[in-house]
């Protein structure tokens, strides 16, 4: 079924979703966020992960995610399986197209230190490699597109830059229920 049809018959979308990061000589990690194209017509110049794209009809979920990686970010093949599958995040959203439920596969890429994404086509108009510290002031001013948003949340809960006493995720979730209804 064609993915813009899919709220005319209640039909779950899914997606991959990639944390691309790096590991700094003092074992810090920094994130390659990418600034959606102003040419797209959803979320156009909101941030977003470094890689994400739809898992098309009769197309399996690696196969997306070495195709998205090429396309939007020119990563080879050789180091797009590198993706370890972490988590998925699922969530239903409404907009004036109707109601979407959606869950997206999520994976972590560590890249080598010398590797950096490029534009591929079209989709993105930058990435920049972010301090956690940067990654989490950023997610707080809802800069990210909000799908993305809850994706970069999952990644620094799992590895321990947010922690669930210091209440930020509570402020970032705030703000993604502004535009999403999240249900497990």
């Amino acid at each position: 079924m064609e993915r813009s049809a899919t709220s005319l018959f209640g039909v779950k979308r899914y997606g991959v979703h990639v944390n691309g990061f790096t590991r700094q000589a003092d074992g810090q990690l920094t994130m390659w966020v990418a600034r959606r194209s102003l040419s797209k017509p959803t979320y156009p110049g909101l941030l977003d992960n470094m890689v994400a794209g739809g898992v098309a009809c009769r197309t399996t979920i690696a196969e997306t995610l070495v195709k998205e990686c090429m396309e939007e970010a020119c990563i080879p093949e050789c180091i797009a399986k590198l993706a370890r599958p972490v988590s998925t995040v699922s969530y239903t959203y409404e907009d004036d197209e109707g109601v979407f439920p959606e869950s997206q596969f999520v994976f972590d890429l560590e890249v080598p230190h010398d590797f950096a994404p490029e534009i591929g086509d079209g989709e993105v108009q930058a990435f920049y490699l972010w301090p956690m510290d940067k990654v989490k002031e950023v997610l707080v001013s809802a800069e990210f597109k909000p799908n993305s948003a809850m994706v970069v949340l999952d990644f620094l809960l799992r590895h321990s830059y947010l922690h669930p006493d210091t209440g930020m995720e509570l402020h970032v979730c705030g703000s993604l229920f502004q535009s999403l209804t999240i249900r497990s």
